[in-house]
């Protein structure tokens, strides 16, 4: 990430050549449209966050111990960083500002800012007290737990941690990207490719590559990882990055079969192009001859699907 960072703490995932630098829960509701908007090719937070909700992001993060990504994350599902009007109003559970609180769960954490007369609306006073309750929920150690105590929702903590990596942010072991692909509501995996997320048998930048591009993409009938998909590459004596857990194909992409003229799926293939880092793809297979600087592309044989894999 360039300029401010959010993330807080690097941390390394199980494998280690991989670093990733309210009640009532809809993410249509809380922010329509917006938790899936911007550019198909932002992917860092100096270009999705304003300026302002930022400095806050860093600053609440660095008081009370929360990685600014995840807290920047939860803002962006909530009120897509303040930026939605319908969060000046309550929505129909009561909650209201830019990090959605209900009037009594504000109350409890008003405090965090120092703020003589805080509110939920005002966004420092909101941000602020977020992040005081996601620290004493135990967001640092157990993400998860915290963010289903701030919405009791998985496809809430599924969104936001897939957020939260667009932002740089550093999950605390691979059961929290497991348990978000396998919960996102933009993310339909086929059975086996669910059964071998929950074996353990899928590399995490490939989960989380799934999840940062589920951020601006529905992705329908995922897969196959490993589970149905021969062990050389086609044709070649080549053993495929599938094998070892290491690729996965994405055959739906916004509610199209992937094909020449599905331009949701040419976007979704150019924002995993896009991804920088650790985070950023050996390979990509897809319908358009691509050219992305360090990744292998290549059109033979892919034109019904996109693949994305890592080498070991």
């Amino acid at each position: 990430m360039k300029g401010l960072a959010l993330g807080g703490a690097a941390a390394l995932l199980v494998l280690p050549v991989v670093v990733i630098g309210a009640a009532g829960f809809a993410v249509q509701s809380s922010c329509p449209g917006a938790c899936r908007g911007g550019s198909s090719t932002a992917l860092s937070a100096d270009s999705d966050v304003p300026p302002d909700m930022l400095t806050l992001y860093v600053e609440a993060g660095d008081r009370f111990g929360v990685a600014s990504g995840l807290l920047a994350a939860v803002g962006k599902v909530e009120c897509d960083h303040g930026r939605n009007p319908a969060c000046a109003q309550p929505n129909q559970a009561g909650a209201v500002g830019p990090m959605q609180f209900l009037p009594s769960t504000f109350a409890a954490w008003s405090w965090a800012s120092g703020s003589p007369a805080p509110s939920p609306l005002d966004p420092r006073d909101a941000v602020f007290a977020a992040a005081a309750k996601l620290a004493a929920d135990g967001a640092t150690p157990q993400p998860a737990m915290a963010l289903f105590a701030y919405n009791h929702s998985a496809a809430y903590v599924a969104t936001v941690v897939a957020w939260a990596l667009v932002y740089g942010w550093s999950p605390p072991d691979a059961g929290v990207l497991a348990s978000a692909v396998l919960d996102h509501p933009h993310v339909q995996l086929r059975a086996e490719a669910a059964a071998d997320v929950r074996a353990g048998l899928v590399d995490e930048r490939v989960i989380a590559v799934v999840l940062v591009v589920a951020t601006r993409h529905d992705l329908r009938s995922v897969g196959p990882f490993v589970t149905g998909h021969g062990y050389y590459v086609q044709g070649t004596d080549r053993p495929s990055n599938h094998a070892f857990g290491r690729a996965v194909d994405l055959p739906w992409v916004d509610g199209d079969a992937v094909s020449p003229a599905n331009d949701g799926a040419r976007a979704a293939a150019e924002l995993a192009g896009a991804i920088p880092g650790a985070l950023r793809p050996d390979e990509i297979g897809c319908p358009w001859a691509l050219r992305v600087p360090g990744v292998r592309t290549f059109t033979e044989g892919h034109d019904d699907h996109l693949h994305v894999g890592y080498d070991a």
